[in-house]
């Protein structure tokens, strides 16, 4: 049975000193205010903190284009890991490589934050494997990206399984599609990245994929004319919402099984009951696909049953 450990990596609080520009590793102790930043080439010195406990799991949180350490998403998530008390919690910080420049951000993300996205990955798959071998559990380590950030964790995990290890579960949070969407498996987020990949799409119609990215993809407020609307919310971040909802009221926010969309809205009640999954949550036996579910306007956004 796999137990998360929750590593958010933030920059916030002690700092030791690095290249600014370079990635880090933001490690939480017993609040969102109590943190040590490592820098990626000073990670080996994470040993000789107090914040690794091996009993427990842990859990990355990498941001996404445009993200820092006290965005709403990195906030909100960090401290809903906290709050749960379960695991190790980390953020993977790169907001200087991830920074829109003069506000050109078309341009920004496609000329720099991409190709940085993927150099942190490659960094991040190297400091993974090296960690390894000193101590680290990676049969123990959850990564959860949102948006460019959920590219970042998809392609860590194809990095380090082309080295002979797979992670055992990897949550893409509305994974970015722009450029993502036409590049091969092994150059994105694929079901392959982890043994359990669950994705949460919440705005296929704009800067989420479009693809089917997991072993499991959970489409809510789905709908074939028009495009996908949140409600109440930016697309973009409700997937992070109902991310942070499902560890508040668990057994709230589930999805149902079905082939596509206009399958699993013909279907009947007990139809879409048949094969339920319940977002958040690591399963290691499960039926691969498409689940599909609505949601209340605000939170708490899971309707149960309700929602399907």
């Amino acid at each position: 049975m796999f137990t998360s450990v929750c590593i958010v990596l933030l920059l916030i609080g002690s700092v030791i000193c690095g290249d600014e520009n370079q990635a880090k590793l933001r490690l939480y102790y017993d609040s969102f205010d109590n943190f040590t930043e490592v820098p990626f080439d000073e990670a080996h010195n994470l040993f000789s903190l107090s914040w690794y406990n091996e009993s427990k799991p842990t859990t990355i949180f990498c941001h996404g284009f445009t993200g820092h350490p006290y965005g709403p998403a990195v906030t909100a998530i960090i401290k809903a890991y906290l709050e749960q008390g379960q695991s190790n919690v980390a953020l993977l910080n790169w907001d200087r490589l991830a920074a829109a420049v003069n506000g050109q951000i078309p341009a920004t993300y496609l000329n720099r934050a991409v190709p940085n996205a993927i150099k942190v990955s490659a960094d991040f798959a190297n400091i993974l494997l090296n960690l390894s071998s000193a101590g680290l559990d990676l049969n123990k380590m959850h990564l959860v990206g949102h948006s460019l950030g959920a590219q970042i964790v998809g392609i860590t995990g194809n990095k380090v399984a082309r080295k002979g290890v797979q992670l055992p579960w990897i949550t893409g949070l509305d994974p970015a599609g722009v450029v993502f969407d036409t590049k091969p498996p092994h150059e994105r987020l694929n079901p392959k990245s982890a043994v359990y990949v669950d994705v949460i799409h919440s705005d296929p119609n704009r800067y989420g994929s479009r693809r089917e990215l997991g072993t499991v993809d959970f489409w809510p407020n789905y709908r074939n004319i028009g495009p996908v609307v949140q409600p109440d919310l930016c697309n973009h971040h409700r997937c992070w919402q109902y991310l942070i909802d499902s560890m508040k009221y668990s057994g709230t926010l589930l999805g149902s099984h079905a082939r596509n969309f206009r399958t699993w809205k013909n279907f009947t009640k007990p139809q879409r009951l048949a094969n339920v999954l319940e977002i958040g949550k690591y399963y290691e036996q499960v039926t691969p696909g498409n689940y599909y579910f609505y949601t209340a306007a605000s939170s708490p956004y899971g309707l149960a049953e309700n929602g399907l």
